[in-house]
Protein backbone atom coordinates (compact mmCIF):
# COMPACT_ATOMS: atom_id res chain seq x y z
CA UNK A 1 0.00 0.00 0.00
CA UNK A 2 1.50 3.05 -1.24
CA UNK A 3 1.61 6.09 0.84
CA UNK A 4 -1.08 7.97 -1.42
CA UNK A 5 -3.33 5.02 -0.71
CA UNK A 6 -3.13 5.63 2.94
CA UNK A 7 -3.69 9.34 3.08
CA UNK A 8 -7.00 9.03 0.91
CA UNK A 9 -8.42 6.22 3.34
CA UNK A 10 -7.66 7.77 5.91
CA UNK A 11 -8.93 11.47 5.12
CA UNK A 12 -12.15 9.28 4.01
CA UNK A 13 -12.46 7.54 7.30
CA UNK A 14 -11.79 11.03 8.77
CA UNK A 15 -14.32 12.82 6.60
CA UNK A 16 -16.99 9.54 7.30
CA UNK A 17 -16.58 10.63 11.27
CA UNK A 18 -17.06 13.65 10.62
CA UNK A 19 -20.42 13.27 9.10
CA UNK A 20 -21.16 10.87 11.85
CA UNK A 21 -20.72 13.56 14.42
CA UNK A 22 -22.53 16.51 12.67
CA UNK A 23 -26.09 15.98 13.35
CA UNK A 24 -25.16 15.33 17.09
CA UNK A 25 -23.80 18.54 17.18
CA UNK A 26 -25.96 20.44 15.11
CA UNK A 27 -28.62 18.65 16.96
CA UNK A 28 -26.93 20.12 20.46
CA UNK A 29 -27.06 23.38 19.02
CA UNK A 30 -30.35 24.31 18.07
CA UNK A 31 -32.55 26.41 19.99
CA UNK A 32 -34.80 24.85 22.48
CA UNK A 33 -38.29 26.11 23.50
CA UNK A 34 -38.78 25.55 27.10
CA UNK A 35 -42.56 25.61 28.95
CA UNK A 36 -42.85 26.84 32.72
CA UNK A 37 -46.22 26.07 33.85
CA UNK A 38 -47.43 26.72 37.58
CA UNK A 39 -51.21 26.70 38.89
CA UNK A 40 -52.16 26.67 42.35
CA UNK A 41 -56.08 26.36 43.35
CA UNK A 42 -55.62 25.96 47.52
CA UNK A 43 -58.39 23.84 48.90
CA UNK A 44 -59.22 27.42 51.44
CA UNK A 45 -60.59 29.61 48.96
CA UNK A 46 -63.76 29.72 49.81
CA UNK A 47 -66.26 31.87 47.43
CA UNK A 48 -70.10 32.51 49.63
CA UNK A 49 -69.72 29.08 51.65
CA UNK A 50 -70.96 27.50 48.62
CA UNK A 51 -69.63 24.34 48.05
CA UNK A 52 -70.72 23.30 44.86
CA UNK A 53 -69.16 26.30 43.35
CA UNK A 54 -65.72 26.09 45.36
CA UNK A 55 -65.46 22.60 44.01
CA UNK A 56 -65.40 23.99 40.59
CA UNK A 57 -63.28 26.81 41.05
CA UNK A 58 -60.25 24.98 43.02
CA UNK A 59 -60.64 22.09 39.88
CA UNK A 60 -60.02 24.88 37.48
CA UNK A 61 -56.08 24.78 37.98
CA UNK A 62 -55.97 21.39 36.70
CA UNK A 63 -58.12 22.30 33.64
CA UNK A 64 -56.11 24.98 33.14
CA UNK A 65 -53.04 24.07 32.60
CA UNK A 66 -53.77 21.25 30.55
CA UNK A 67 -55.26 24.03 28.20
CA UNK A 68 -51.96 25.93 28.43
CA UNK A 69 -49.96 23.12 28.00
CA UNK A 70 -52.22 21.54 25.17
CA UNK A 71 -51.93 25.19 23.09
CA UNK A 72 -47.87 25.48 23.75
CA UNK A 73 -47.50 22.02 22.34
CA UNK A 74 -49.64 22.57 19.79
CA UNK A 75 -47.71 25.96 18.94
CA UNK A 76 -43.96 24.85 19.47
CA UNK A 77 -44.04 20.85 18.66
CA UNK A 78 -42.26 20.77 22.64
CA UNK A 79 -41.14 17.75 24.35
CA UNK A 80 -41.70 16.71 27.54
CA UNK A 81 -38.37 17.02 28.49
CA UNK A 82 -38.48 20.64 28.06
CA UNK A 83 -41.67 21.16 30.23
CA UNK A 84 -41.85 21.84 33.79
CA UNK A 85 -45.47 21.55 35.09
CA UNK A 86 -46.30 22.41 38.87
CA UNK A 87 -50.15 21.93 39.90
CA UNK A 88 -51.36 22.81 43.05
CA UNK A 89 -49.07 20.78 46.13
CA UNK A 90 -46.60 21.57 43.66
CA UNK A 91 -47.02 24.74 42.87
CA UNK A 92 -45.46 26.37 46.57
CA UNK A 93 -43.65 29.21 46.95
CA UNK A 94 -40.57 26.66 47.62
CA UNK A 95 -41.87 24.22 44.69
CA UNK A 96 -41.76 27.62 42.29
CA UNK A 97 -38.40 28.82 43.48
CA UNK A 98 -36.88 25.37 43.20
CA UNK A 99 -37.91 24.52 39.90
CA UNK A 100 -37.21 27.98 38.44
CA UNK A 101 -33.51 27.80 40.29
CA UNK A 102 -33.19 24.38 38.63
CA UNK A 103 -34.77 25.46 35.14
CA UNK A 104 -32.40 28.63 35.04
CA UNK A 105 -29.08 25.64 35.11
CA UNK A 106 -30.32 24.28 32.36
CA UNK A 107 -31.57 27.19 29.94
CA UNK A 108 -28.73 28.39 27.04
CA UNK A 109 -28.66 31.86 26.05
CA UNK A 110 -30.31 30.90 22.56
CA UNK A 111 -32.88 29.26 23.84
CA UNK A 112 -36.73 30.78 24.25
CA UNK A 113 -38.48 30.15 27.78
CA UNK A 114 -42.09 30.44 27.94
CA UNK A 115 -43.82 31.43 31.40
CA UNK A 116 -47.70 30.48 32.23
CA UNK A 117 -48.74 31.67 35.89
CA UNK A 118 -51.96 30.62 36.87
CA UNK A 119 -53.19 31.75 40.99
CA UNK A 120 -55.55 33.94 42.77
CA UNK A 121 -53.53 37.34 42.54
CA UNK A 122 -54.48 40.98 44.01
CA UNK A 123 -52.69 44.38 44.35
CA UNK A 124 -52.28 44.20 48.03
CA UNK A 125 -49.77 44.25 50.91
CA UNK A 126 -46.46 42.30 50.85
CA UNK A 127 -42.75 42.12 52.30
CA UNK A 128 -40.09 42.08 49.47
CA UNK A 129 -36.65 41.86 50.74
CA UNK A 130 -37.54 42.99 54.22
CA UNK A 131 -39.70 45.95 53.49
CA UNK A 132 -43.11 46.72 52.58
CA UNK A 133 -44.29 47.08 49.47
CA UNK A 134 -47.79 46.88 47.73
CA UNK A 135 -47.85 44.50 44.56
CA UNK A 136 -49.41 42.22 42.63
CA UNK A 137 -49.17 39.19 44.86
CA UNK A 138 -49.00 35.04 43.50
CA UNK A 139 -51.10 32.96 46.31
CA UNK A 140 -49.24 29.91 45.33
CA UNK A 141 -50.64 26.72 46.91
CA UNK A 142 -50.59 26.23 50.87
CA UNK A 143 -53.30 23.96 52.56
CA UNK A 144 -54.44 26.46 55.15
CA UNK A 145 -55.31 30.38 54.19
CA UNK A 146 -51.79 31.94 55.92
CA UNK A 147 -52.48 34.67 58.42
CA UNK A 148 -51.33 37.80 56.25
CA UNK A 149 -49.99 38.82 53.36
CA UNK A 150 -47.17 39.95 54.70
CA UNK A 151 -46.30 36.65 57.00
CA UNK A 152 -47.21 34.83 53.50
CA UNK A 153 -44.67 36.83 51.60
CA UNK A 154 -42.17 36.91 54.36
CA UNK A 155 -42.22 33.24 54.78
CA UNK A 156 -42.48 32.26 50.78
CA UNK A 157 -45.56 30.77 50.78
CA UNK A 158 -46.98 33.54 48.73
CA UNK A 159 -44.74 35.32 46.39
CA UNK A 160 -44.63 39.06 45.36
CA UNK A 161 -44.89 39.48 41.31
CA UNK A 162 -41.07 41.18 42.13
CA UNK A 163 -39.73 38.04 43.99
CA UNK A 164 -40.83 35.67 40.55
CA UNK A 165 -39.54 38.26 38.59
CA UNK A 166 -36.14 37.98 40.36
CA UNK A 167 -36.29 34.18 39.94
CA UNK A 168 -37.10 34.59 36.51
CA UNK A 169 -33.83 37.07 36.15
CA UNK A 170 -31.81 34.45 36.71
CA UNK A 171 -33.18 32.82 33.22
CA UNK A 172 -30.11 33.90 30.43
CA UNK A 173 -32.28 33.26 27.62
CA UNK A 174 -32.82 34.60 24.11
CA UNK A 175 -36.09 34.72 24.21
CA UNK A 176 -38.48 34.83 27.66
CA UNK A 177 -42.71 35.45 27.79
CA UNK A 178 -44.15 35.35 30.64
CA UNK A 179 -48.10 34.89 30.66
CA UNK A 180 -49.53 35.80 34.22
CA UNK A 181 -53.38 34.42 34.36
CA UNK A 182 -54.74 36.28 37.65
CA UNK A 183 -56.87 38.81 39.03
CA UNK A 184 -55.87 42.45 38.78
CA UNK A 185 -52.74 40.77 37.05
CA UNK A 186 -51.61 44.59 35.54
CA UNK A 187 -50.55 45.44 38.80
CA UNK A 188 -46.96 43.99 38.19
CA UNK A 189 -46.66 45.69 35.31
CA UNK A 190 -44.70 48.72 36.76
CA UNK A 191 -42.18 45.69 38.28
CA UNK A 192 -41.32 44.88 34.86
CA UNK A 193 -41.00 48.12 33.35
CA UNK A 194 -38.51 49.00 36.16
CA UNK A 195 -36.42 45.75 35.81
CA UNK A 196 -34.17 47.47 34.01
CA UNK A 197 -30.90 47.63 35.93
CA UNK A 198 -27.11 46.58 34.70
CA UNK A 199 -29.23 45.32 31.40
CA UNK A 200 -32.79 44.23 31.45
CA UNK A 201 -33.12 41.80 34.81
CA UNK A 202 -29.47 42.82 35.55
CA UNK A 203 -28.65 40.02 32.85
CA UNK A 204 -26.14 42.35 32.15
CA UNK A 205 -25.13 45.13 30.33
CA UNK A 206 -24.53 42.85 26.74
CA UNK A 207 -27.49 40.56 27.44
CA UNK A 208 -29.28 40.38 23.18
CA UNK A 209 -32.18 38.94 24.34
CA UNK A 210 -35.79 40.29 24.74
CA UNK A 211 -38.39 40.05 27.30
CA UNK A 212 -42.09 40.08 26.94
CA UNK A 213 -45.13 39.33 29.55
CA UNK A 214 -48.61 39.42 29.29
CA UNK A 215 -51.33 39.97 31.67
CA UNK A 216 -54.47 38.76 31.74
CA UNK A 217 -56.92 41.84 32.92
CA UNK A 218 -55.94 45.31 34.28
CA UNK A 219 -55.16 46.30 37.91
CA UNK A 220 -58.69 46.75 38.73
CA UNK A 221 -59.86 44.05 36.84
CA UNK A 222 -61.26 40.54 37.77
CA UNK A 223 -59.76 38.08 35.75
CA UNK A 224 -63.08 36.03 34.94
CA UNK A 225 -63.98 32.20 34.78
CA UNK A 226 -66.20 30.97 31.98
CA UNK A 227 -69.83 31.01 33.20
CA UNK A 228 -69.88 27.11 34.00
CA UNK A 229 -67.22 28.60 36.18
CA UNK A 230 -64.58 25.59 35.31
CA UNK A 231 -62.17 27.28 33.02
CA UNK A 232 -60.27 30.98 33.54
CA UNK A 233 -61.73 32.54 30.17
CA UNK A 234 -58.62 34.03 29.20
CA UNK A 235 -56.40 31.02 29.05
CA UNK A 236 -59.26 29.00 27.75
CA UNK A 237 -59.23 31.50 24.55
CA UNK A 238 -55.65 32.11 23.82
CA UNK A 239 -54.85 28.55 24.23
CA UNK A 240 -57.17 28.01 21.84
CA UNK A 241 -55.90 30.98 19.45
CA UNK A 242 -52.42 29.02 19.63
CA UNK A 243 -54.21 26.09 17.67
CA UNK A 244 -55.51 28.12 15.01
CA UNK A 245 -53.14 28.05 11.77
CA UNK A 246 -54.48 31.64 10.07
CA UNK A 247 -52.75 32.55 13.73
CA UNK A 248 -48.75 33.26 12.08
CA UNK A 249 -47.55 34.96 15.45
CA UNK A 250 -47.96 35.00 19.38
CA UNK A 251 -48.92 38.45 18.71
CA UNK A 252 -51.65 37.20 16.65
CA UNK A 253 -53.00 34.66 19.06
CA UNK A 254 -52.46 37.13 22.09
CA UNK A 255 -54.28 39.86 19.93
CA UNK A 256 -56.91 37.93 18.97
CA UNK A 257 -57.56 36.67 22.58
CA UNK A 258 -57.47 39.84 24.39
CA UNK A 259 -60.35 40.84 21.90
CA UNK A 260 -62.62 37.99 22.50
CA UNK A 261 -62.20 37.88 26.14
CA UNK A 262 -63.09 41.42 26.62
CA UNK A 263 -65.90 40.85 24.10
CA UNK A 264 -66.88 37.55 26.04
CA UNK A 265 -67.11 39.00 29.68
CA UNK A 266 -69.24 41.90 28.75
CA UNK A 267 -71.34 39.59 26.98
CA UNK A 268 -71.71 37.17 30.06
CA UNK A 269 -72.59 40.46 32.03
CA UNK A 270 -75.18 42.28 29.90
CA UNK A 271 -77.05 38.84 29.42
CA UNK A 272 -80.68 39.45 30.71
CA UNK A 273 -79.41 43.50 32.55
CA UNK A 274 -80.33 46.58 30.71
CA UNK A 275 -77.99 49.28 30.38
CA UNK A 276 -79.40 51.09 33.59
CA UNK A 277 -78.83 47.98 35.58
CA UNK A 278 -75.32 47.76 34.76
CA UNK A 279 -74.85 51.81 35.25
CA UNK A 280 -76.22 51.47 38.70
CA UNK A 281 -74.12 48.79 39.71
CA UNK A 282 -70.75 50.62 38.41
CA UNK A 283 -68.34 49.97 40.92
CA UNK A 284 -68.83 45.90 40.53
CA UNK A 285 -69.38 45.54 36.48
CA UNK A 286 -66.12 48.05 35.72
CA UNK A 287 -64.34 45.35 38.52
CA UNK A 288 -65.98 42.36 37.16
CA UNK A 289 -67.04 42.87 33.61
CA UNK A 290 -64.33 45.10 31.79
CA UNK A 291 -62.04 42.14 31.61
CA UNK A 292 -59.03 43.18 29.08
CA UNK A 293 -55.86 41.45 29.05
CA UNK A 294 -52.80 43.66 28.33
CA UNK A 295 -49.19 42.61 27.35
CA UNK A 296 -45.30 44.69 27.95
CA UNK A 297 -43.78 44.07 25.09
CA UNK A 298 -41.33 47.05 24.54
CA UNK A 299 -38.90 45.55 21.78
CA UNK A 300 -41.63 43.40 19.69
CA UNK A 301 -40.90 39.67 21.09
CA UNK A 302 -44.62 38.56 19.84
CA UNK A 303 -44.42 39.67 16.75
CA UNK A 304 -41.46 37.76 16.18
CA UNK A 305 -42.36 34.09 17.25
CA UNK A 306 -43.55 32.25 14.69
CA UNK A 307 -46.48 29.55 15.57
CA UNK A 308 -45.13 25.94 14.23
CA UNK A 309 -48.90 25.37 13.24
CA UNK A 310 -49.15 28.68 11.48
CA UNK A 311 -46.40 28.11 9.45
CA UNK A 312 -47.38 24.47 8.63
CA UNK A 313 -50.77 25.29 7.82
CA UNK A 314 -49.28 27.63 4.96
CA UNK A 315 -46.98 25.04 3.35
CA UNK A 316 -49.85 23.00 2.49
CA UNK A 317 -51.96 25.28 1.35
CA UNK A 318 -54.40 25.17 4.11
Amino acid sequence: MTFTTLSRGMSALLAAMFMLATPALAAQDTPKTWLFAAAACPPWKDVKGDPEQNAKLNAACQKDINLMVSGMQAAFDLPQEQMVVLLNEQATGAGVTAALTDLAGKVRPEDRVILYINTHGGRIEALYKGYDVKDEIFAWYTVKRPASSEVATADGDWMSARAFRDLVNKLMAREIVTVIEACYANAALSDYIDNVRKGIGERGDDWGGREAVIFSSFDNQVANFTPDETEAIFTKIFSGKLAEPDNKTLFDAFEEARVETHRSVRANCAKDHTLKELVQGWNSYRELCTQMPNAWDPFGLLDDIPLKRAAYGRQSGF
